[in-house]
């Protein structure tokens, strides 16, 4: 079991909706997510006091929250940022959130992570791929890399191009089911395992309220109701 602030991971399958400034609270409470992304790189302004009121608002929804700031187009960020600035977001909310989420790659990792160690705040290491699924040594070191960097969670995101991409994943989501980690195959192929994948150990999977974020996402209502479905 994982708990940080209003965080609580203990196996049961949840769901994170993505979200930006552009969702208002009535419609994130109405929405009945599990977990909030906020995805603070999708925000129409991204200055330290417009964000900060933003999460502040967004905190009001009295849900969970994970802070995402992605700045690198190879991790799912639509547009640059320099990191002395997304450092610099991830200060200014740091207290508003429950967790961050840091690429592996991202050159600031050890800075957020040391941030949020010293704020009490949950530590995801994310690692995301829109080309490829990675080669079994290649997840493995990609795991590994993660934990040593001090994830308490490790996301692996990788883009499924044949169903072979999808059966890898899932072996290597077995083999990790005790291991505190999120998995997820992009694109149309890896569609099913939003759905799957919480059955085999992923702590979360991740949909929208009113945009996609990443390919092969599915929308919260439609997930809802196969969890409703499947996980009764």
């Amino acid at each position: 079991m994982i708990h940080s602030g209003r965080l609580l991971l203990d196996g049961k399958p949840r769901i994170a909706a993505a979200i930006t400034d552009k969702d208002a609270n009535d419609v994130i409470l109405a929405s009945g997510a599990d977990v909030l992304e906020v995805r603070v790189d999708e925000f129409s302004n991204r200055e330290e006091a417009y964000v900060t009121e933003q999460v502040r608002r967004i905190r009001d929804a009295g849900l969970p929250m994970i802070l995402t700031v992605r700045n690198d187009p190879a991790e799912g960020a639509r547009l640059a940022m320099e990191d002395v600035i997304k450092r610099s977001l991830f200060v200014a909310a740091i207290a508003l959130v429950d967790a961050v989420d840091i690429e592996l790659s991202s050159p600031i990792k050890a800075d957020v992570i040391k941030l949020a160690r010293d704020n009490g705040k949950l530590v995801i290491v994310s690692r995301h791929d829109f080309n490829q699924t990675l080669a079994d040594e290649a997840l493995e070191s990609t795991f590994m890399a993660a934990r040593i960097a001090g994830a308490d969670i490790v996301k692996l995101a990788m883009q499924a191009n044949a169903p072979d991409d999808v059966r890898r994943l899932t072996a290597f989501a077995l083999r990790h089911q005790n291991d505190h980690i999120i998995t997820v195959a992009l694109g149309p192929q890896g569609a099913i395992t939003r759905l799957a994948f919480p059955a085999m150990g992923s702590l979360l999977t991740y949909s929208y309220i009113s945009q996609p974020t990443a390919p092969g996402q599915i929308p919260l209502k439609v997930l809802q109701e196969d969890f409703r479905r499947y996980y009764a």
